[in-house]
Parts: structure tokens; C-alpha cells; sequence
């Protein structure tokens, strides 16, 4: 399965959706997150998998980085 970021942005994926608005917050688990705005929710797992927003938000930060 695909990776919503990679490894290693992963703690500034986090931190860049923060400045976006979303609210972050950790799995009980404490190896992934989920964040939310408004009515659209997202989630990381440990494994770096994640729903259809995760992916879409994960993208287009991999895409600015490589800008």
C-alpha cells in the first residue's frame, strides 16, 4: 500500500497540517494520529497508511517539498 509521507517527514507533516488549521491529535496507541477541521477527518497509522484525506494532504506536501 502507498505511504501517505515518508518516513522521515513525517513529524513535519504533522506540524504543517497544524498550521493548516487541523486539529491533531495522537492514537491511544501512540504510533499514528488523526487530525480533523470543520467535518473533514484524517488518519496516519504507525505503518505511515491512512484514509483517502491523509493521502490527498500527504501528496500535496510531498509535492511541496520538492518545490
Amino acid at each position: 500500500m502507498k505511504k501517505v509521507v515518508k518516513a522521515r517527514n513525517l513529524i513535519a507533516f504533522r506540524i504543517w497540517l497544524e498550521k493548516l488549521g487541523y486539529t491533531v491529535k495522537n492514537l491511544t496507541d501512540g504510533k499514528g494520529f488523526t487530525f480533523s477541521f470543520k467535518k473533514e477527518y484524517g488518519l496516519v497509522t504507525g505503518e505511515l497508511e491512512g484514509n483517502s484525506l491523509a493521502m490527498q494532504l500527504g501528496e500535496e506536501f510531498e509535492d511541496h517539498l520538492k518545490a
